[in-house]
């Protein structure tokens, strides 16, 4: 059998292995959050303010005093994890637009490294702003705790994204080997 990748400009490549190992990468950043919940006693993620937050942005509001004042909405949660699903897909995508799709015959732990890295730049300066926290959390009774937090997260996803690339890679030379 015989597997052959599209060269970079391949879009439905691009797109397929975006979804494949932003899923994973994403699946595999929420297991660990899971696991620390329970050996750490670590709070989970509270995926419905993330949810009413771009909700009320369809009202026109993009920021708010303190987004877990805001009234809820119908629909946050469910949002809310589908955007975590859809931002873990758009980070696989950017790291694949700057590597190529060739990146998953032969991956490095370093473009998913600074992918990981770079987009702490998000929650840093365009959420928490928004959601009442401040810049990188400044305005929250501890903001170490929530930047520590975000690069944790973020490096665990590098390693999640990494990890599915290598596992994809390995079922790539399986079927090249059939």
């Amino acid at each position: 059998m015989s597997i052959t990748l599209a060269n970079k400009d391949d879009r439905t490549s691009l797109l397929i292995l975006s979804v494949v190992l932003g899923v994973a990468a994403t699946a595999f950043l929420d297991a660990m959050n899971y696991l620390q919940h329970i050996i750490l006693d670590k709070p989970l993620t509270r995926y419905e303010f993330i949810g009413r937050w771009v909700i009320y942005m369809t009202d026109g509001v993009f920021s708010h005093q303190s987004i877990k004042a805001a009234p809820s909405k119908a629909g946050e949660l469910m949002l809310g994890w589908v955007g975590h699903y859809a931002i873990g897909i758009g980070f696989a995508l950017l790291m694949l637009i700057f590597t190529g799709v060739k990146w998953v015959l032969k991956p490095s732990f370093l473009p998913a490294f600074i992918v990981g890295f770079a987009t702490c730049s998000i929650p840093f300066f365009l959420m928490y702003p928004g959601m009442g926290y401040g810049i990188a959390g400044l305005h929250t009774p501890n903001p170490a705790m929530l930047q520590s937090k975000v690069l944790l997260s973020h490096f665990i996803f590098s390693v999640g994204l990494y990890a599915a690339g290598w596992l994809l890679s390995r079922r790539i030379q399986d079927a090249c080997n059939e």
